[in-house]
């Protein structure tokens, strides 16, 4: 694969998104589970931020997710 390659997820997809990976993760190869345990740390991360923010912060607008991709 060339590199790396730019995606975006709205911030409010990103938990459904990991738990959908979580739900998932022991039917997974082996070889992949590490790299979607770090794909679902990191998704949580930004959603429970996401969270918090459009709670407690009134400026707060951003509403995406952006990833690059390298391989």
């Amino acid at each position: 694969m060339d590199g790396p390659h730019i995606g975006t997820l709205p911030l409010a997809k990103a938990k459904p998104m990991a738990d959908a990976y979580r739900a998932v993760l022991d039917r997974m190869n082996e070889d992949f589970r590490y790299d979607v345990r770090e794909v679902i740390e990191k998704l949580d991360f930004e959603h429970k931020e996401w969270e918090y923010a459009t709670k407690n912060i009134d400026w707060y607008t951003q509403d995406t997710l952006f990833f690059s991709i390298t391989g």
